[in-house]
């Protein structure tokens, strides 16, 4: 039981140590991509959360064009932008 526990354990930190060193590389090499999904995600909860609260149809599509729209004009900007280490 001890060794599957820390076999877990041991896992689990390699796991995160790996999402940390590709996030630092992501946030490095692709921050027009980074912005855009926070931006996206902004936006989903702002339009997100409040529609949920009512029955509104159109509040919730809005939401969905909005955040589309985001990812969209973040992938644009990303093709215009010359990544870090490759010029």
């Amino acid at each position: 039981m001890r060794k599957t526990l820390a076999w877990i354990k041991s896992t689990a930190q390699l796991v995160a140590l790996n999402a940390v060193a590709w996030l630092r590389t992501v946030l490095v090499t692709e921050p027009a991509r980074v912005r855009a999904a926070v931006m996206s995600g902004v936006v989903a909860l702002a339009v997100f959360v409040p529609a949920f609260a009512n029955e509104n149809i159109a509040g919730q599509v809005t939401g969905v064009v909005l955040f589309v729209l985001q990812l969209a004009l973040g992938e644009q900007t990303r093709a215009r932008v010359t990544p870090v280490g490759k010029e």
